[in-house]
């Protein structure tokens, strides 16, 4: 595929949460630092960790961290636990991102996020979990499909999620593009046979991410996505 331009009309976007919808990594940052904290592991960036997955899930890679330093394996369960008693209130859309969502919903694109986070959980009976969070971020309506790690057997690049979520709005996926920030979200959305967006404005290295992902397109700001798609913000549809 070029990447100069879309051949194809876009029927959807599916979108990464994390980094990309929003900005959660000072939030994450603090969660693992504490976990880390807890179970007394020194000498590890938190930072790095939670930025370098690569194909790993955070789960895989904090189970493989815990059992390198001789703890116990159930790092990513002390991780998750403390940020979904914190994380969700205080989330905040990247800067444009708003504006993006509220463009795309006035055109009634169809819209759905496949996140490598659990979709719902509970920590010591509260709600927690990306479903919550977009409760919480007012997007549940605009956004209606979400898929987590739970709904899935293989998580990203493996395209499940991305087919999952295509399957719930009905779209081909020559006719969606998957916008994300790290080469696993790209993987999953080639594997699917969508078109693939690198987003850059939440990630350090966005050209060092973009020449190992190889995405079709890369957007530097949110607003960039409305260019990619054709569309001018306020403008009516064609």
């Amino acid at each position: 595929m070029p990447s100069s331009a879309m051949p194809l009309r876009v029927s959807a976007v599916l979108w990464d949460f994390d980094d990309t919808l929003v900005d959660s990594l000072p939030l994450r940052i603090n969660a693992l630092t504490q976990a880390l904290l807890d179970v007394e592991i020194e000498g590890v960036d938190p930072r790095h960790v939670l930025l370098n997955l690569g194909d790993k899930t955070l789960g895989e890679s904090l189970a493989f961290l815990a059992g390198s330093h001789g703890k116990p394996t159930d790092l990513y369960d002390r991780y998750r636990s403390i940020y979904g008693a914190n994380g969700p209130r205080l989330l905040r859309l990247y800067p444009g991102v708003a504006e993006v969502l509220v463009e795309l919903e006035r055109r009634a694109m169809p819209m759905a996020v496949v996140t490598q986070k659990y979709r719902y959980f509970e920590v010591e009976g509260v709600p927690a979990g990306a479903a919550v969070e977009l409760e919480e971020l007012g997007l549940t309506g605009r956004i209606p499909v979400l898929i987590g790690i739970d709904d899935v057997t293989k998580t990203k690049p493996d395209p499940e999620g991305v087919l999952k979520a295509l399957h719930q709005l009905g779209v081909p996926p020559e006719h969606a593009l998957m916008v994300g920030d790290t080469h696993a979200d790209i993987g999953a959305a080639k594997a699917a046979g969508c078109w693939s967006c690198l987003a850059t404005w939440g990630v350090p290295d966005p050209a060092e991410r973009a020449a190992i992902a190889q995405p079709d397109l890369v957007a530097a700001a949110p607003a960039d996505l409305l260019d990619i798609l054709g569309f001018a913000a306020g403008t009516q549809q064609p």
